[in-house]
């Protein structure tokens, strides 16, 4: 008769088994190398779910182009051909670009994806796509580390996977999103350090690497650190590993000062609530409140700086935790392949997040609880630091994949509830359907209306309108209305690095009083001119092309122009030569 094994039937005779039997009993399928194995193939299959999500279409979505992104890739081909930046400089901590002072990282890692596929958006954007896909397979081992289940390292992986934060952001050249793959990865790493110290290396190369990655992960990955030497205090192995460890830490973060130092640290004096310009709100707010009869005295102490930035604090870093981001309108810009109106969570992880707090207030908090926690509170403060319309998922997509963990946790916690009263399978089958019909109404919305709701504010149509001057003969103007109008020159053309060097060199806009090089009235690229333009002045002659925007075009003036248009058949831009 044959043998029933845990993994299927045997073929062979009681007398051959019972022959090989002590020879192979290791071989012996096992429930726990069964499960193993079924583990394993659910993680590839999810990373090839991962993978395929940002690789598939990367250069046409999310649609359009951004002059972020074209500097980072004219970047990556300056330093590759002359070993200088767009600025000249050699090797720099930080790239200057248009005045926004971005760091380095991501530059350095599109250079062999530039060398390889030439100075193209998909070169430009590939590091991160893949990146991106890795975050999903180390958030796996972030959480099997963290002595979670299985079961939640799968969940956590499948929920980042398709998580509708994640994907835009791993398809674009935004560097924020490196964070999400470098602060698991180092989390991990120290973790495993206590089985042997090598990792410790790994973990401050990622937190080290991570100090250059962003500016809300510079301010967070010290915290960061620090908490887990405080939470593993105890079982910190201290030797010569460790210690060169913590030096090498020290000298990421002394690079990290310097940059900061010499020029790095002017972002965030202009984009952080700390500005003047932020603080200006609270001398309106006295003033109104002066006009409006209130006492002198009271009207100084009620809107004084220190509690108008308080408060603007605190309004900023609520929205993080707001309904109104996760689930309902979402990113507030577009310039990040987000589209306003979707939220940045499915709706279905409400629930998972409601369990997960519930768990928390049940249970007894372990050290990996503290560890999500502490990640999930100091994540949003870079974002709630900072300026602008708010609800920014850049600055905030340190989040992940923590939030999405905790997400996964409280699932699981919700399935161990509901399978006293429902089979499994139903919970099964129940819990793929909702998923799938998620995922489609965000598919839907980022393949199809993204292009149309969120292609203008990514410079969609830049690259056609680039194309049609290409060769054109003779000196060209191009409105300065058109965002940083010269890198796309420069990254649609290939310019060679020498004569853009030479040129930006002129560019001298700090010392006329500007944050952006856009905000010179007019500076010059090769034979490339940029200034506002208006029809009706005499500063457009002597050109032999004009690119202008949908505003600055007049067709009694101009009826010959080429129009450029939008996905819907608007028109973006115009051509006149």
């Amino acid at each position: 008769m044959g043998y029933q094994t845990k993994c299927g039937r045997s073929t062979r005779s009681a007398a051959t088994y019972l022959k090989i039997r002590r020879r192979l009993l290791t071989r012996v399928p096992s429930p726990i190398s069964c499960y193993n194995l079924g583990m394993r193939w659910l993680l590839i299959s999810i990373f090839i779910l991962a993978f395929a999500l940002r690789l598939i279409g990367l250069a046409s979505h999310p649609a359009g182009f951004t002059p972020d992104e074209a500097s980072f890739g004219y970047d990556a081909y300056s330093l590759l051909q002359t070993g200088k930046d767009q600025w000249g400089n050699s090797w720099p901590l930080t790239f200057k670009s248009f005045g926004d002072y971005k760091l380095p990282l991501y530059g350095y890692l599109t250079i062999p994806f530039v060398y390889f596929f030439g100075l193209t958006e998909f070169a430009v954007r590939l590091p991160n796509a893949l990146l991106g896909s890795f975050a999903v397979v180390i958030t796996y081992f972030l959480v099997k580390k963290l002595k979670f289940s299985d079961s939640s390292a799968l969940l956590s992986a499948l929920l980042l996977a398709i998580s509708p934060w994640h994907i835009p952001m791993s398809r674009g050249a935004f560097e924020a999103n490196l964070t999400t793959f470098l602060l698991p990865l180092g989390i991990w790493a120290f973790l495993k350090a206590k089985d042997s110290t090598r990792y410790y290396l790994l973990s401050v190369l990622a937190f080290g690497l991570n100090l250059f990655s962003y500016h809300s992960a510079r301010l967070i990955t010290p915290f960061i650190v620090l908490a887990l030497i405080f939470i593993y205090r105890k079982k910190v192995k201290i030797n010569k590993i460790s210690m060169f460890s913590l030096l090498l830490f020290a000298v990421f973060g002394f690079l990290a000062l310097f940059a900061m130092l010499n020029g790095g640290g002017s972002r965030i004096s202009t984009a952080g609530i700390f500005s003047e310009s932020a603080l200006y709100g609270a001398y309106l707010d006295r003033h109104q409140a002066f006009l409006n009869g209130l006492p002198s005295f009271l009207a100084t102490a009620i809107n004084n700086k220190f509690i108008y930035l308080i408060r603007t604090f605190i309004e900023n870093y609520l929205q993080y935790f707001s309904t109104t981001f996760y689930w309902t309108n979402g990113a507030a810009e577009s310039t990040y392949g987000m589209t306003p109106g979707f939220g940045v969570l499915y709706w279905f992880e409400s629930f998972f997040l409601i369990a997960y707090l519930l768990r928390l207030f049940t249970t007894r908090l372990v050290k990996s609880d503290w560890i999500i926690l502490i990640w999930v509170i100091l994540a949003p403060i870079p974002a709630a630091l900072s300026i602008g319309p708010g609800y920014a998922a850049n600055r905030a997509v340190i989040m992940l994949p923590a939030l999405h963990i905790a997400s996964a946790i409280g699932g699981l916690y919700v399935y161990e509830k509901l399978k006293e009263y429902l089979s499994k399978k139903f919970i099964y089958i129940a819990f793929a359907l909702v998923t799938v019909f998620s995922f489609s109404f965000f598919f839907e919305e980022y393949v199809y209306q993204q292009p149309i709701d969120g292609g203008q504010q990514m410079m969609y149509g830049v690259r056609d309108t680039i194309s049609n001057i290409k060769n054109t003969d003779g000196q060209i103007l191009i409105t300065r209305r058109l965002s940083e109008p010269h890198i796309f020159v420069a990254f649609y053309n290939k310019i060679d690095p020498p004569i853009y060097q030479n040129s930006s060199v002129n560019w001298d806009f700090e010392n006329h009083g500007f944050n952006w090089v856009d905000q010179l009235p007019e500076y010059s690229l090769d034979r490339y001119t940029f200034h506002n333009i208006d029809l009706n002045s005499e500063n457009n002659s002597g050109f032999a092309a004009m690119v202008m925007t949908r505003d600055e075009y007049r067709e009694e003036i101009v009826p010959q122009a080429k129009a450029i248009t939008n996905q819907s058949g608007d028109a973006i831009f115009y051509v006149a030569e």
